[in-house]
């Protein structure tokens, strides 16, 4: 069956004339994809996005290093690559963005061997970014003509009643660095942890609370994944001696090769990096090993230790690394979505008392869509965010 919303994709409607302001908290994939898609039938300068990281991707990371002699490194320490939907209708909605990205060379077609394998990615084809997957954000937002302002943390969000002549109330955004701005409409697009302490800020909370069909408990429901990554830079000249003992470019370890390591890429290699550059491999742990030392408050180091010891044993024939990072994820993928009615990717929310002119607010983001934590299931639920602010924009 179609996981295709009803609203999906149809025509947005142009809001008035009257100039408005959206805002969108989050600069990962599901927030580049609601800007593209407000672009519609917004001008740039109407829709503003801010995302508290340095970078922009989310869990859409890409790790970047510069190792001996000057060779640039790059590896995903987050979402490895992206899998074409098994839905047909979906796959065929976002046929135009993937077409755009691999004209741009973003995104091109996996070349290298994947070993093992996991029912959850489907049968679709899997794309690859060459310069990592947080390029694939960075192009969604730059296609749109936006630029997100990185380092830019939401802190609070405040209904603002309208006065005088004012026909609509607005949504004040707070930051972390004291910026303090007014918008018609905000969509939150983050992982629902930092959503909820958005929104409880302030009157979004109550909204929520009241809210029919759908309410807080199934947010506070919802699963994520914990687990960590780790990513070893050796200099290109080590490229030689991972070509000698390995063919595959990413390899799922099963339970009896090892008990806490789920997943190996030769992460160069998988993003078909032939131009010299550093040579990357990434570790993802399992979620019980990652849950089981996050609430531990398990040392770093102690977690580095282990994790280098097991990959050791996996890959004997490692050089020593030039660098190296641990990322710890709390927050990965989501296990099931929050079901919304009818097959909904977002989640509008209203005053439980009404009224046409409350500003709009969305939650967006993988945990809201049908199709889960995967490339289309966050293009999608954007989309439907975007298509869900400016009906309200208008009125509808």
């Amino acid at each position: 069956p179609s996981s295709r919303p009803a609203t999906y994709m149809s025509p947005i409607p142009m809001p008035t004339t009257t100039p408005v302001r959206v805002a969108i908290v989050g600069g990962g994939l599901t927030g580049a994809a609601v800007g593209r898609a407000l672009r519609r039938a917004l001008p740039a300068e109407s829709v503003v996005v801010w995302e508290g990281l340095a970078q922009l991707g989310g869990r859409m990371m890409t790790e970047r290093t510069t190792v001996l002699g000057g060779a640039t490194g790059l590896a995903d320490s987050g979402a490895q690559y992206v899998t074409v939907t098994d839905d047909a209708d979906v796959a065929e909605a976002h046929k135009p963005l993937y077409d755009s990205l691999a004209a741009a060379g973003v995104l091109v077609p996996m070349r290298g061997r994947i070993e093992g394998g996991r029912a959850a990615d489907g049968g679709g084809t899997n794309y690859v970014a060459p310069q990592g997957v947080a390029s694939i954000v960075e192009r969604v937002f730059s296609m749109s003509s936006l630029s997100p302002c990185c380092s830019r943390r939401a802190t609070a969000l405040r209904h603002v009643a309208a006065r005088g002549e004012e026909a609509r109330s607005r949504w004040e955004l707070t930051s972390a660095d004291g910026r303090c701005e007014q918008f018609d409409g905000v969509v939150v697009a983050c992982p629902i942890p930092d959503m909820l302490a958005l929104i409880d800020t302030g009157e979004g909370g109550a909204w929520l609370d009241g809210a029919s069909g759908v309410g807080r408990a199934d947010l506070t429901g919802v699963q994520y994944s914990s687990r960590y990554a780790l990513t070893l830079f050796y200099p290109a000249s080590a490229a030689a001696v991972f070509a000698a003992h390995i063919d595959w470019a990413a390899r799922y370890v099963s339970k009896a090769d090892d008990d806490a390591i789920v997943y190996l890429a030769h992460d160069s290699a998988k993003r078909g990096g032939d131009d010299g550059g550093a040579v990357s491999l990434v570790v993802h742990t399992s979620v019980p090993y990652g849950i089981r030392a996050l609430k531990a408050a398990e040392p770093e180091e102690s977690v580095l230790a282990d994790l280098r010891a097991r990959v050791g044993k996996l890959l004997p024939w490692l050089p020593e690394p030039e660098s190296l990072v641990l990322r710890p994820w709390r927050v990965s993928q989501v296990r099931y979505p929050v079901a919304l009615p009818g097959g909904a990717a977002c989640l509008p929310l209203r005053p439980a008392a009404g009224g046409r002119a409350a500003p709009a607010l969305v939650l967006a983001g993988d945990a809201f869509s049908p199709l889960g934590s995967r490339f289309d299931g966050c293009v999608q639920s954007g989309e439907s965010a975007a298509a869900a602010v400016l009906a309200a924009l208008v009125g509808t």
